[in-house]
């Protein structure tokens, strides 16, 4: 039954694997020009920022000449402006600083980055590139049973990538909230939490999202103690949030009515008992070689799907990769 189900979606495969790798290709291609527009933008950025510093640095400088000045006046204004050097610089500095300040504050250095942003979003990433791409690092964590905080330090192999912060790590967490993926939810939200106390006062945190959402994934998973636990903390972070409120009293109310309800159940694999998919997974984790004993199973051959016309002239090249379950490489 596997191999015939292997078979069948290996056919399947055959109808649309010049297109998929077309498509892969293009995708490859879209990143990096992805990567390429990003150093194109991050140049504007830099002399956005630039331009406002220096904008900030002259409305400083008139910010303490005339602090200067105010403080050279002292109480005796009369005698102060009996200098005719200080009229002066009185009305020096109405003529040519508070009148011309208003052009300074209002002055806009962003035309040129905001033009540019506008006239390339139709290349930025859509909502769903944005969920392929955390379902990947999902994928990526169950096949090779991999801590969030591995993913999250960026130490994946010889590639090099860049540590997440802990908010990213909170927008993992609360997109598997919001597909109720609850395990996934439960650990990126704590990842979040361990990044938070490493980044300290800097990080841009909100800590009342991340305990409201662990609190109910930890509930969703039956992990009434952990929901309770972080509900108090959401509570200590923010005592008037109607839901921790409202949560905390439900949760006490089982401990007192029902507390054989009040443990934490560790959840099952969601996969457990799909058997061929474990396979699958321990093939990708190569935990041990392949017996010799089977290694003549390992063939190669070429495949017309029942003398496709697409394939006779042009068939496709298969590899077993392994024998059971049947893994193809095409």
């Amino acid at each position: 039954m596997a191999a015939t189900v292997l078979l069948l979606l290996l056919t399947a495969a055959m109808s649309w694997a010049p297109a998929a790798r077309g498509e892969m290709f293009t995708a490859l291609v879209h990143m990096e020009g992805l990567l390429e527009l990003e150093k194109e933008l991050l140049s504007g950025l830099n002399e956005y920022i630039a331009a406002e510093k220096w904008r900030l640095q002259v409305l400083e400088a008139f910010s303490s000449r005339v602090q200067k000045a105010t403080e050279a006046a002292g109480d005796d204004l009369s005698a102060h402006l009996f200098d005719p050097v200080n009229a002066f610089q009185l009305v020096n500095r109405y003529t040519n600083g508070w009148m011309k300040l208003h052009d300074t504050i209002y002055q806009d250095n962003s035309g040129e980055l905001m033009s540019n942003i506008s006239m390339q979003q139709y290349r930025f990433p859509t909502s769903d590139d944005y969920s392929g791409a955390i379902t990947a690092l999902w994928r990526l964590q169950d096949t090779y049973k991999l801590e969030p905080s591995t993913i999250a330090s960026g130490k994946l192999g010889s590639t090099t990538s860049v540590p997440m912060s802990a908010h990213d790590c909170f927008l993992i967490g609360r997109m598997a909230y919001d597909q109720q993926h609850w395990a996934h939810s439960r650990g990126w939200m704590l990842e979040a939490l361990r990044k938070f106390d490493e980044e300290g006062a800097g990080s841009d945190l909100d800590l009342g999202e991340v305990y409201d959402h662990l609190a109910f994934a930890e509930f969703k998973l039956g992990n009434m103690k952990r929901a309770t636990m972080y509900t108090r903390d959401l509570l200590q972070n923010d005592p008037t949030h109607k839901r921790a409120l409202s949560n905390l009293a439900y949760f006490e109310k089982v401990q007192t009515d029902t507390p054989e309800q009040f443990v934490d159940a560790e959840p099952e694999d969601a996969r457990q008992g799909d058997s061929e998919f474990e396979k699958y997974e321990a093939l990708c984790r190569e935990p041990k070689p392949i017996p010799s004993e089977d290694h003549h199973k390992l063939t190669c051959f070429y495949y017309t799907n029942k003398n496709n016309p697409r394939l006779i002239l042009r068939p496709a090249k298969v590899e077993v990769a392994f024998p059971n379950p049947k893994v193809y490489i095409l």
